[in-house]
């Protein structure tokens, strides 16, 4: 089994063998843009704050005048930093000024980590990892730390509306599931011996806000991976071919290869 490194991680032939969560999450959207990504015919468009992010990361990790280098289309024709990217200086330097925030991303930087977890190899990499603490932590830019976001969610009576923090609208937990469970694994301890997992936020507002949170929450977490592994078989029967895969008709992907047979009422708008 090949094993996935910073130059090859995000290659299609590494999530041709191997999970991870953003592939998990992305098969439960949608799971015909997946498999067309993970057979080369798709590739997401690019997104400036999905960059943006990537920058603040660089800065975490070490490698920002590398970055920098590699990626000229951040600088306008008169070579400053465009207006995302000096919004990213401002986060970086709000964290870079808050004592308690540089002592949570003490560790080792971009730790890739492999496990084998309900039928499938999966991968990882850790913003931080400290072994001496026991302890994963996640660097995550958002809008707003504090601001409650509307969200469509489904339980046994329905969907409905509801009003969640960006941690709950992006699936942070399931996050913080995978990714220690995945180390838990990989480390060789027993069943429920988990490392502590903090997610340190800055906000992308005109005076970046920032906090540390603490996702370690044992029942989510189980309840977390009980549905990944409710979830698999059919993932694994879809990314090996074994059944067609579902489209969404919502995302990028469904709207490009769209092909139109008949017309619709208005009524089913």
């Amino acid at each position: 089994m090949l094993k996935p490194n910073r130059e090859n991680y995000h290659s299609i032939m590494m999530n041709q063998l191997y999970m991870s969560r953003g592939q998990y999450k992305s098969f439960l959207e949608c799971e015909a843009a997946v498999m067309a990504t993970l057979n080369g015919q798709w590739v997401e468009p690019p997104s400036v704050a999905l960059q943006a992010g990537q920058y603040v990361h660089s800065w975490n990790d070490g490698t920002q005048r590398e970055f920098m280098a590699n990626h000229s289309n951040m600088f306008t024709q008169k070579l400053t930093l465009k207006a995302e990217y000096k919004e990213a200086d401002k986060m970086i330097e709000c964290l870079e000024q808050d004592p308690f925030a540089m002592f949570c991303l003490q560790g080792q930087k971009e730790v890739i980590v492999t496990a084998f977890m309900y039928g499938a190899w999966w991968k990882v990499m850790l913003d931080v990892q400290n072994n001496e603490r026991r302890r994963i932590v996640d660097l995550k830019t958002t809008r707003s730390v504090t601001e409650h976001v509307w969200i469509e969610v489904e339980d046994e009576f329905g969907k409905k509306n509801k009003k969640v923090s960006f941690v709950e609208a992006y699936h942070y937990p399931l996050q913080n599931a995978i990714y220690t469970e995945v180390e838990r694994i990989a480390m060789g301890r027993p069943e429920g011996d988990w490392s502590e997992f903090l997610i340190v936020a800055v906000s992308k507002e005109k005076s970046p806000d920032k906090a540390i949170i603490n996702m370690t929450d044992p029942e989510r977490l189980v309840r977390e991976l009980a549905e990944v592994e409710r979830n698999m078989p059919r993932i694994l029967a879809v990314k090996a071919g074994e059944v067609e895969p579902i489209r969404c008709e919502n995302c990028d992907f469904c709207r490009s290869s769209k092909v139109l047979t008949k017309a619709i009422h208005y009524s089913e708008l």
